[in-house]
């Protein structure tokens, strides 16, 4: 008896045969396969669009113990809308942030001034002093002279329950030398980011030293204190012109001696740069 003749004249289903059924279930997984990397990718795309620093990003940093240098680091490399109303500040410095990152964040959201940048000198070297230029320029004469960073090293001694540590520069004196007291320099970083240090000629080695940390340690805990220390920072008249540099002097005419812009960032992995130079 035909399918048609059977009661209601209903066509008989076929059972799913085993290679039917592999092939289904691989077309299902190819497809979720699919729909699974289209959600990474937008999820992704989604990351990086919300990634706008704000006054709680850096706070949540500061109270993961992340260190000054990092926090600023990042300030500098990404897009951000803060918060610097006077509340605002005032809520910054209650959740235990510096005054150097606070400055940083404010100067952050500063807009840019619709102001044409004044004509720049060229430097010895056929180039111009520009904020695009991580560098810092001495005002010499009418010419921007591009300073060379040194490369330093950091040296740890260790005693019975405590360390020390010393920023160490070779050679007594900088080849790099002024005769100005008060020398004008024009920087691409914030004074708090590049302080201006006396550095200490070495008593025994031929180099230059800066006392960078120390801490005291017992059996059970200590303490660790690590970067440029407020008594050694030279005190600079600080402002920033239309071109995003900032023109750096020291309040006070220096005396002869060796002394660099230590920027601060930049040390990590038992190294970083200074930009030396002595006062004649």
């Amino acid at each position: 008896m035909g399918w048609a003749e059977r009661p209601g004249g209903r066509r008989p289903r076929r059972g799913l045969t085993p290679d039917g059924f592999a092939k289904i279930l691989w077309r299902t997984m190819k497809t979720l396969r699919v729909l699974t990397v289209l959600v990474l990718v937008a999820l992704a795309a989604a990351a990086g669009a919300q990634e706008v620093l704000s006054n709680d990003s850096v706070i949540s940093m500061k109270k993961a113990g992340l260190s000054e240098a990092v926090i600023l680091a990042k300030i500098r490399s990404s897009p951000s809308k803060f918060d610097t109303s006077t509340q605002g500040l005032v809520a910054l410095k209650q959740a235990g942030l510096s005054d150097s990152i606070i400055e940083a964040m404010v100067g952050a959201g500063a807009p840019a001034k619709p102001v044409a940048a004044p004509p720049v000198a060229a430097t010895p070297g056929g180039g111009a002093a520009t904020a695009t230029r991580e560098t810092i320029f001495h005002l010499k004469g009418a010419q921007y002279v591009e300073m060379a960073p040194a490369v330093a090293s950091i040296e740890t001694n260790f005693q019975f329950f405590s360390s020390k540590s010393e920023l160490v520069l070779k050679g007594r004196k900088a080849p790099y030398r002024v005769s100005d007291g008060q020398p004008v320099f024009f920087s691409a970083w914030a004074p708090n980011e590049v302080p201006l240090v006396k550095l200490k000629p070495g008593d025994k080695h031929d180099d230059r030293n800066l006392k960078f940390s120390s801490g005291a340690f017992m059996p059970y805990g200590g303490t660790q204190k690590t970067g440029v220390r407020s008594e050694d920072v030279i005190a600079v008249d600080s402002e920033r012109d239309a071109r995003g540099l900032y023109r750096l002097k020291p309040k006070e005419p220096l005396k002869p001696g060796e002394y660099g812009f230590v920027l601060t960032h930049g040390f990590g992995a038992g190294g970083g740069k200074i930009y030396d130079f002595g006062v004649d």
